[in-house]
């Protein structure tokens, strides 16, 4: 895919360049893998400062970005017009997917490092939403939400079983986090709630059943990397994060192995 990668934006923004490097050469790929992208219509939401949108505009894909932070959609115009590429941005809370104003049906709906920044009403409503909005047999997309049965939470608190704590208890653990820039002196807990809720929470596979029924996991990304280098199998396996999604697995065996990886990276489809 590389030949199809326009020139990139702002050499001075390296935590733009890093994630656009990423997107190319790891998610983009396997998003390929399942469904064609050279024309298809794609809901991203959580389209942020735009490094995801700008790598599935260059590769011909017709975007309608969606995302509550008009600043960071103001930026992510720019980096598209230096590139040369085209996105259709809306500012929307993603609850409200139902009155976005597309009439066509999306080839492809990837909710894209958001559902962990939405409090649990807000996740099924854009959850019902987004496959509401899908094409026959067309899948929905998880990616890099931080899966709430894993023991770490290396997203927002760094701490272990953050995850597992009810919102009450986690908001007042948040104190003990590593990571002093989400450490804060409480004045209003009840009015501070919503904001913590939104760092970003864990999520897992009761939200998407709950929202969508029953579904089937057509694709996971660690799984395909995985299966596509015995090297890094093998590692997995050995490891400590594969004894752990093995254990957490046990539990559930009926489930599929990708609700047990550390971050969800998953795509469903219609049982």
């Amino acid at each position: 895919m590389r030949h199809r990668w326009r020139t990139p934006p702002a050499e001075s923004d390296a935590v733009f360049l890093d994630r656009l490097h990423r997107d190319r050469s790891e998610i983009v790929p396997w998003l390929a893998s399942l469904a064609t992208l050279e024309g298809a219509r794609v809901l991203e939401i959580g389209c942020g400062r735009g490094a995801s949108t700008f790598a599935l505009a260059e590769q011909g894909a017709q975007v309608t970005g969606v995302d509550v932070n008009a600043q960071a959609m103001g930026y992510a115009r720019s980096q598209l017009d230096r590139g040369g590429l085209d996105a259709n941005l809306v500012e929307l809370n993603a609850a409200h997917l139902d009155e976005l104003a597309c009439t066509e049906p999306f080839d492809l709906v990837i909710f894209w490092a958001s559902l962990e920044h939405m409090v649990i009403a807000e996740r099924l409503a854009a959850l019902r939403h987004g496959w509401s909005r899908l094409a026959p047999g067309a899948p929905l997309v998880i990616i890099e939400t931080p899966n709430r049965l894993w023991p770490f939470d290396s997203h927002t608190a760094d701490l272990p079983y953050f995850h597992w704590l009810p919102d009450e208890l986690a908001f007042h653990e948040l104190q003990a986090s590593p990571r002093s820039s989400i450490r804060r002196k409480h004045t209003d807990p009840a009015t501070e709630m919503l904001d913590f809720q939104r760092l970003g929470r864990g999520m897992s596979f009761h939200e998407v059943e709950r929202a969508l029924g029953p579904v089937e996991v057509s694709s996971c990304l660690q799984i395909e990397r995985r299966r596509a280098n015995p090297i890094r199998r093998l590692a997995w396996a050995c490891s400590s994060a594969g004894r752990t999604a093995r254990a957490l697995r046990s539990f559930a065996p009926d489930r599929d192995r990708a609700w047990f990886q550390p971050f969800l990276y998953l795509a469903v489809r219609r049982t």
